[in-house]
């Protein structure tokens, strides 16, 4: 069965015009990750997450109940009395128990970020009250006036702080600031790069350990792939920090989709997706380097035991001289 899109797409809405966030959770979510970090406070570059990582144990819980509602007889006899799939959904429990593994992982990523940021002397700050959610679930759902509205918002509150640069650190994130972002907010003009694309700049300055790190097989998000040209910095990279980095079949411009843009709605065909590519990528290695948080969210799922899919930054942090274990 097939969950009921209005349904899915009504409670976002109803959250961002509510919280600016898709998931009803406290903003504070959004920048708990930095406390104790002692991020730099000025710099040339704003650090602007977009909150795609701290969402990931909220979106996980919330994955992991629409699945059984959508498996269950009874779930399925509920939706069709209950009409609406979000009255048999206990949404308040994703707020009081996100995943608990899948939140560590989360930070673990931030902060590896921040760490590869600093090695390479790169000049950002942080600031709590700028960073926030960029709209991109109602962009990709068609509710195209209320993520313009969200839009003029976000860019009003940076404009008027006088940021006119920002670091990504996700693809979805990254194309709503740069490429989207332009067409919809007027007298938009911000200079958005993804970390991947400054890092791969600054390589030469991130001082990773001698030899052999051993193979990891890339799997690229379709949006650096296709829309934002980030290919070739994160191969760069990883040859850098010692990985022997495997191309799967379908790889770069022609990548494979993780399942993601369906995991809301239809969350088993969203893993058999996802199982379909875990099953391509591990005839290459059994280390799946991945870009994106949904992508992870995605195939961790659905990955065997032997296999580790995580994020590349982790990989690159667990190289460098000063950091790596």
């Amino acid at each position: 069965m097939v969950l009921d899109a209005r349904d899915v797409i009504s409670m976002i809405k109803s959250n961002m015009e509510e919280k600016g966030l898709p998931l009803p959770i406290d903003k504070s979510v959004i920048y708990e990750w930095s406390k104790g970090l002692d991020l730099p406070k000025s710099g040339d570059y704003l650090l602007y997450t977009g909150g795609l990582y701290q969402l990931l144990p909220y979106i996980e819980s919330l994955v992991n109940q629409l699945e059984k509602v959508e498996k269950s007889k009874a779930g399925g006899l509920a939706l069709r009395f209950a009409k609406k799939v979000m009255k048999i959904v206990d949404v308040s429990k994703l707020v009081s128990k996100p995943d608990k593994e899948v939140k560590e992982y989360a930070d673990k990523v931030l902060k590896s970020i921040t760490i590869l940021l600093k090695e390479a002397g790169i000049s950002f700050y942080y600031d709590p009250e700028l960073d926030g959610y960029s709209g991109a679930l109602l962009y990709d759902m068609g509710l195209v006036k209320s993520f313009k509205r969200h839009a003029e918002n976000v860019y009003r509150l940076l404009n008027e702080k006088g940021v006119k640069r920002v670091i990504t650190i996700d693809p979805h994130t990254t194309h709503m600031l740069r490429s989207v972002y332009p067409k919809v907010v007027p007298g938009y003009n911000l200079e958005v790069k993804s970390y991947l694309e400054l890092l791969a700049e600054r390589t030469d300055s991130l001082r990773f350990r001698g030899g052999s790190a051993g193979p990891v097989v890339i799997h690229d998000p379709c949006l650096y792939a296709r829309f934002e040209n980030v290919l070739e910095e994160p191969r760069k990279l990883l040859s850098a920090a010692g990985y022997e980095v495997r191309e799967p079949r379908r790889s770069g411009k022609l990548t494979y989709c993780c399942g993601g843009p369906v995991e809301s709605l239809a969350p088993t065909l969203s893993k058999k997706i996802a199982s379909n590519r875990i099953e391509e990528l591990k005839e290459y290695a059994s280390t799946v380097a991945t870009l994106c948080p949904i992508c992870f969210a995605n195939l961790h799922r659905v990955a065997p035991s032997n296999v580790r899919v995580v994020d590349i930054s982790i990989l690159l942090v667990e190289r460098l001289e000063t950091h790596g274990s």
